[in-house]
């Protein structure tokens, strides 16, 4: 059951949203650990830092190393648990310039010019989205939310008011 963005505005309307430094920050913990598995010996190590930077928000509960850290978590639009297909598509922009990071002698040029027009695009969505989606959370249909537990164990991004 695949339900519009417009339909689900008023279920999610009352999830405490992420706090933008909080969703910067679990994003910069989550580029370290790929940075630290790019280390790794071979080509290994290039799918390993590739692998965790597109499937990190698939891991159970949404919720990635970065996410965990500072307290967020990934929900569908749909209400649909967060998979590996959606984290795809979700962290596809910030894998580009990894995958462009590949290329013989222009690659390493390539990554960065596209990979800080990419960050400048994202933080700019990021910022100025009423629902504060960046480009990947509309190509997922994604939202990112506060997850604390109340006294209950019922997350604060599942109640209604």
């Amino acid at each position: 059951m695949s339900l519009r963005w417009e339909e689900q505005r008023e279920f999610f309307r009352d999830a405490r949203r992420a706090r933008y430094i909080a969703r910067m920050v679990g994003k910069a913990a989550d580029l370290i650990a790929a940075m630290s598995l790019w280390h790794i010996p071979g080509a290994a190590g290039v799918f390993a830092a590739l692998f965790y930077i597109l499937m990190c928000d698939g891991f159970p509960g949404g919720r990635s190393l970065g996410k965990g850290l500072t307290g967020l978590k990934v929900v569908r639009i749909d209400r649909d648990g967060m998979d590996f297909a959606a984290s795809l598509m979700r962290n596809l922009p910030v894998a580009a310039p990894f995958l462009l990071y590949l290329f013989p002698v222009i690659g390493p040029f390539l990554a960065y010019t596209v990979g800080i027009t990419i960050l400048l695009i994202e933080t700019y969505l990021g910022f100025y989205d009423p629902d504060g989606q960046r480009a990947g959370d509309t190509f997922a249909e994604t939202l990112v939310v506060e997850h604390r537990q109340g006294s209950d164990g019922v997350p604060l991004s599942d109640r209604r008011a």
